[in-house]
């Protein structure tokens, strides 16, 4: 009888470890899993936090009429890309506007077709302070653990017309991630991503050398 008693003992103690261990690793994989995301999710934040990024708009008239690469757009139509890899880079510290880093691609093979960013030379942009890390499909997992190291996050929507758009992300509250815009609608300031109403399809991030 003891034999069994200590014996049910041991299998009742494994049940009692195994089964948070399997929902931890349950919510860890859910974390991490990639691919189209709503946007409003993983750990929830206590009140507010907000990387203090710089904004740049593209239709700022200082270079909104400028060439945007060699592709028959303008900065100020369609350099959203652009000028979300300016606001990352002024962030690490880099002296750089969108019309800067324009010109530096161009100069240095920076652009895929006419107009797509190789965000890879956009970290070359001297003095080199950025190491570019990723760029894929994204996951809550990647999105929480860059802003809570401080890092903004590129994300890609797809906004109704079926046009690709750019932005950063750049703190949390709750589960709402706070946006910063390029085009128009970020001239109002950071907002909550939830008001797009679409879901993330795509991350960049970098991080700082």
């Amino acid at each position: 009888m003891n034999q069994i008693y200590f014996a049910s003992r041991i299998i009742l103690g494994k049940r009692t470890f195994f089964f948070p261990l399997l929902l931890l690793t349950l919510v860890i994989t859910l974390w991490f899993w990639r691919g189209a995301i709503s946007g409003r999710g993983g750990i929830p934040i206590l009140g507010r936090f907000e990387i203090p990024v710089q904004p740049f708009f593209q239709d700022d008239p200082r270079w909104s009429q400028e060439q945007l690469g060699t592709s028959n757009d303008t900065i100020g139509s369609a350099g959203c890309a652009l000028s979300a890899a300016a606001m990352v880079l002024r962030f690490y510290g880099v002296d750089i506007d969108p019309k800067k880093l324009n010109d530096y691609l161009i100069e240095h093979n920076g652009y895929e077709r006419e107009a797509w960013i190789k965000w890879e030379v956009a970290a070359t942009f001297p003095p080199n302070k950025a190491i570019h890390r990723y760029e894929d499909y994204p996951s809550y997992g990647l999105i929480d653990w860059n802003l809570l190291w401080g890092n903004p996050v590129i994300i890609r929507i797809r906004r109704a017309t079926g046009k690709t758009h750019f932005l950063l992300l750049v703190g949390k509250q709750g589960f709402d991630y706070l946006t910063l815009d390029p085009a128009e609608k970020g001239r109002s300031g950071v907002y909550p991503f939830y008001e797009l109403g679409t879901p993330i399809e795509a991350l960049r991030f970098y991080q700082k050398k």
